[in-house]
């Protein structure tokens, strides 16, 4: 079991570096990301399980639950 208050590198076949594209808009307080943005992954937090990314072209980071992304091959 991974404790809920570290960030983790990896999780079900999903690691830090993997690339990923938004499948829907996505709001931030700083900036906002459109659906099709191509992000890297940074981190996973846990209970809910959310994905920290760095998005490749404004280079800012974005929280965003599973369903709100897809994995590039």
């Amino acid at each position: 079991m991974r404790p809920f208050h570290k960030i983790s590198k990896e999780h079900w076949g999903v690691e830090v570096g993997d690339k990923f594209r938004l499948i829907k808009d996505h709001h931030e307080i700083h900036h906002d990301f459109p659906k099709g943005s191509i992000c890297v992954l940074m981190g996973i937090s846990h209970f809910p399980t959310m994905y920290q990314l760095k998005d490749l072209e404004t280079n800012k980071t974005l929280t965003v639950p599973l369903h709100s992304v897809e994995k590039m091959p």
